[in-house]
């Protein structure tokens, strides 16, 4: 297999987005007494996020240099898909658990979109590597 694959440009997308979703903020609260007191939350001070992000980082990494061993990319690639969806929901829940604290409105930034489309370009990465493979075993029944 060629590094030139599709699946190489969703992961290399993936970690972009996933480097870019690190640094932003992902939630708001705001003060229901004072409306204009807002303080942003960020993955960089939340461990219970940054750590599952900074290892989802780390295996897309590792995923985009194993393009000669489709199966193990495979592989890497559902485990980080999973702790993508992983990391989604430990967001939403830390706003809403921010939500329900007395006198205090957690609100999502435009950033989180981000956590999705990570997701969907793993997704299809997956389905990239499916059609090597199908592509490959096709090639080796001709053989």
């Amino acid at each position: 297999m060629q590094i030139q694959r599709i699946q190489t440009v969703y992961i290399f997308l993936s970690i972009i987005a996933m480097a870019v979703f690190m640094f932003v903020p992902y939630g708001e609260i705001v003060s229901v007494m004072q409306q204009a007191d807002a303080m942003s939350l960020y993955t960089m001070t939340e461990y219970g996020i940054l750590v599952p992000v900074c290892a989802i980082i780390i295996l897309l990494l590792i995923d985009l240099f194993l393009y000669r061993n489709l199966p193990l990319q495979r592989t890497v690639l559902v485990i980080s898909l999973m702790l993508t969806l992983a990391v989604i929901a430990t967001v939403c829940f830390t706003l809403f658990k921010e939500a329900r604290a007395e006198g205090i409105d957690a609100h999502f930034t435009v950033w989180d979109i981000l956590l999705p489309i990570v997701a969907l370009l793993e997704i299809l990465g997956v389905k990239g590597i499916n059609n090597d493979i199908k592509l490959l075993n096709s090639y080796n029944r001709l053989r």
